[in-house]
């Protein structure tokens, strides 16, 4: 072979080598491309999912938040509730102190200084249950209400409207104005008009 040809056919091989290289790269860039839009389209459903995956957190976060609080509130009105129960004896005995003073007594300096004493404490204890949210129950003057009072006794009374509270025993006390925390133990009136009669409508015979 001449060097003329030689040279020729090795020109060949070269290009054939090239062309060949270049098709591999041609079809290699082909699946590449896809390959780069697939990883790109994964990349979108995994943050989408992720996405999704953190709104749901949040709100699952929410509502736990939520119901955490109001768990809080059931028991911190438990609490307040055993709180209250222990105290409510105490205002009682300090109102049936200052109520067991008699007037005459009230001038002398000894008597005088132990009711200012008891005031003061159960002004302080009327003020500790008040800032836990526990109000007295309105009686007197009042018409009974069995879901707020209890009645202790029943007196004749006719200038009083039947079922009116006429006295009041023990006081009752809500808690968050929504709860009965001890009904008022109260004294009724009966002989009376009933609630919304009038006293004209009630005939009294007075023949003998």
């Amino acid at each position: 072979m001449s060097h003329h040809h030689k040279h020729e056919s090795e020109k060949e091989e070269v290009k054939q080598e090239v062309e060949a290289s270049e098709q591999e790269t041609g079809e290699a860039e082909i699946p590449a491309a896809e390959s780069v839009e697939d990883k790109t389209a994964e990349l979108q459903a995994e943050v989408e999912k992720y996405k999704d995956l953190y709104i749901r957190s949040q709100a699952e976060m929410e509502n736990l938040r939520r119901r955490t609080q109001q768990e809080l509130e059931k028991r911190s009105k438990f609490a307040v509730s055993s709180f209250a129960q222990d105290l409510l004896p105490v205002n009682d005995n300090l109102s049936r102190a200052m109520a067991a003073i008699p007037e005459e007594g009230k001038e002398n300096d000894l008597f005088k200084n132990l009711l200012v004493g008891l005031e003061l404490t159960q002004k302080d204890l009327n003020a500790a249950l008040e800032k836990n949210n526990i109000t007295p129950i309105e009686s007197v003057g009042r018409i009974f209400d069995p879901n707020l009072h209890k009645v202790a006794q029943e007196i004749d009374d006719p200038t009083k409207p039947a079922g009116m509270i006429v006295q009041e025993w023990q006081k009752g006390y809500m808690i968050g104005g929504d709860r009965v925390l001890r009904e008022a133990v109260v004294v009724v009136a009966k002989g009376g008009p009933a609630p919304g009669q009038k006293q004209e409508e009630i005939h009294i015979d007075t023949s003998v």
